[in-house]
């Protein structure tokens, strides 16, 4: 018999932080790229056992790449969620708070959905666990800042999820994330996969 490999993937826009969360979780040192669109192809990455982490690229718009390539960005990262036989543990999803005020803002002028809460509502209707919202980068900003963006973001319809305020930059909050994956992953798979 085979042994399965559960997947934890990592999903966000351009620079929200989703490789430095997966050197972070998986102690490890990936390069993270200075620019938006660094990670261009789904890099798993072993965490424990047969559970991996998955550094998606970033989903939306990246400067100076052609729609081509975002389509085609786009298109691997749905198909990833729909293949079957990809097992899903739960997913996490980052959103660099310094940024997500001036995005939405932009886009309901526009009158589009942004692209974190289109993510997320995917994300919720495909996955058995609702998928984790680690709001990074709140080094950048001030505490009444960091407190509008997070009502902003709950004047959204999101389904029930949990949301972690960290800095991985200064690590600020950074272990409790890390407890709470591994709880989830110890409710999923038993106690065996406790030590990591």
């Amino acid at each position: 018999m085979m042994n399965l490999t559960y997947l934890i993937p990592i999903s966000g826009r351009p620079n929200a932080g989703k490789t430095s969360l997966v050197n972070y979780l998986a102690r490890t040192k990936r390069p993270v790229g200075k620019h938006a669109g660094t990670t261009l192809r789904i890099q798993p990455l072993p965490l424990i056992k047969n559970i991996s982490l998955v550094d998606l690229p970033g989903y939306g718009r990246l400067a100076k790449r052609s729609r081509e390539l975002e389509n085609i960005i786009k298109d691997s990262i749905v198909q990833f969620f729909e293949n079957p036989e990809n097992q899903i543990l739960f997913a996490i999803h980052v959103i660099d708070l310094s940024t997500f005020h001036y995005m939405v803002e932009s886009l309901e002028k526009k009158n589009i959905i942004p692209i974190d809460i289109e993510m997320i509502h995917f994300l919720a209707e495909i996955t058995e666990i609702s998928p984790i919202i680690v709001f990074n980068k709140v080094d950048k900003l001030k505490k009444d800042k960091i407190d509008q963006n997070i009502q902003l973001f709950n004047t959204y319809t999101i389904p029930e999820v949990e949301k972690f305020i960290i800095s991985l930059k200064t690590k600020e909050e950074c272990r409790t994330l890390r407890n709470r994956v591994k709880k989830i992953v110890v409710e999923k798979l038993g106690s065996s996969y406790q030590n990591w």
